[in-house]
């Protein structure tokens, strides 16, 4: 089944895109347009909702959400009269912060051959992750542990923790979603709505960061993601440990 869209068709606009069937509208549509934005399919402006709508196999309001929030995070810019243009800062590391893209997409930015491995199991929570999230230590998690490498190094070390008891089903499929948002969608009884990030400067040692390929007694980033969903309950938890070495993050602010 299709969402139904305007008069245009498929027929009359170039391959940019492709079509989205049987998805979750708007976010698969932002997810598309921002792949071909960073792969510069479009470079300066992006065709109209209508045409949009069309290559996509959507509706005008499904483009127009997608659009919305990529406004939001300084992908693009709308104006009357003027259209659709893409700002001219869009880079992978100006969107991992707001997680619009993978952090693969962010170290082959930097041209690094890049391969990820991950694992999960049931289990009881790291001390690390209990310091920096409070969490219950004798609470049992599904512990998530994902490897971004950049080379032969691990630039980026992510370790996921859900509370089990939080879950729908004790059989979880694999491979597991890199996006816990998805995940939670799929397993959770409360799906994540949004996250709140701290960052953190630690100090490589026994505990902090050894999953980075990064000597001791070297400096490291944390990202401590708090996952919510919308009423305010926290689901999920997530450390990212990061080499800066290998990758910086940028920040887009709107007055």
């Amino acid at each position: 089944m299709t969402e139904g869209r305007g008069a245009a068709t498929t027929a009359e606009q170039p391959a940019l895109l492709d079509r989205l069937e049987n998805a979750p509208l708007a976010e698969r549509a932002r997810a598309a347009l921002l792949d071909a934005i960073l792969q510069r399919r479009f470079v300066t402006r992006l065709p109209s909702e209508d045409v949009l709508a069309a290559m996509l196999n959507v509706s005008r309001t499904t483009i127009r959400s997608a659009l919305q929030s990529l406004e939001e995070h300084g992908v693009i810019s709308r104006k009357r009269a003027v259209g659709t243009t893409i700002n001219g800062h869009v880079r992978a590391s100006a969107l991992a912060l707001q997680r619009l893209v993978g952090f693969d997409a962010l170290l082959a930015e930097r041209g690094y051959p890049v391969r990820t491995e991950s694992r999960w199991e049931r289990s009881l929570p790291p001390a690390d992750l209990v310091r920096t999230f409070g969490l219950d230590p004798a609470r049992e998690c599904l512990l998530a542990d994902r490897r971004h490498f950049a080379g032969e190094q691990v630039a980026i070390a992510v370790r996921d923790a859900v509370p089990w008891d939080t879950l729908t089903t004790e059989t979880i499929a694999e491979p597991l979603p890199d996006s816990l948002f998805e995940f939670s969608r799929a397993h959770c009884r409360r799906p994540i709505d949004h996250a709140v990030v701290r960052i953190i400067a630690l100090i490589r040692d026994d505990v902090d960061g050894a999953g980075l390929s990064l000597e001791p007694g070297r400096p490291f980033t944390r990202l401590a993601e708090t996952h919510y969903s919308s009423a305010g309950e926290a689901v999920a938890f997530s450390a990212i440990d990061v080499d800066g070495e290998f990758v910086s993050f940028e920040l887009f602010r709107r007055e």
